[in-house]
C-alpha cells in the first residue's frame, strides 16, 4: 500500500466511525482514539476508545489526566450494548436518555420504552417501560 492509499484508507475509517452509530461503534473500539492527556479539547459527543469500552464525552473538556473517566466518571456516558440493543445503566443521563420505542436491557430482561426522553429504569419508572417477550 502506498502512502496515499494508507492516507486515503485512514480518511475513510476516520469519516465511518463518525457516522457509526453508537450500536456499531460497541463493535468497532479499536477505530477510536484514545485519550493522550496532553489538553487537547474534546469536544461534547466525542467517542473514545477507553481500556476496550467506548466512553461518550458528556460536556466539552480537556484530554488531562483529570478529566479521564478513570478520575472524573461524570464527565463521560458509557455506551454498552447486548444483542444490538443498549444495556440499561442505573444511573441514566440526558445524553443517555431512551427513545420512545427503543429497546434496552435491563436485569436479563429486554424492555421497551414508552415514553420519549425516557432516564427512569424498569425499576423506578415501571409505567415507562414494557417487557418485550
Amino acid at each position: 500500500m502506498t502512502r496515499k492509499e494508507a492516507e486515503a484508507f485512514l480518511e475513510a475509517i476516520v469519516k465511518m466511525r463518525e457516522s457509526a452509530t453508537d450500536a456499531q461503534a460497541s463493535v468497532a473500539v479499536n477505530i477510536y482514539p484514545t485519550l493522550k492527556s496532553k489538553g487537547a479539547l474534546v469536544k461534547s459527543g466525542t467517542r473514545i476508545n477507553h481500556n476496550g469500552t467506548i466512553k461518550r464525552a458528556a460536556v466539552d473538556l480537556y484530554d488531562t489526566a483529570e478529566n479521564s473517566p478513570d478520575n472524573s466518571p461524570t464527565l463521560w456516558e458509557d455506551i454498552e450494548y447486548k444483542e444490538g440493543y443498549r444495556i440499561i445503566p442505573d444511573d441514566i443521563t440526558t445524553g443517555t436518555a431512551f427513545a420512545k420505542d427503543e429497546c434496552g436491557w435491563w436485569d436479563g430482561q429486554l424492555y421497551k420504552s414508552l415514553i420519549e426522553a425516557n432516564v427512569w429504569t424498569p425499576s423506578i419508572y415501571p409505567s415507562g417501560w414494557e417487557l418485550v417477550e
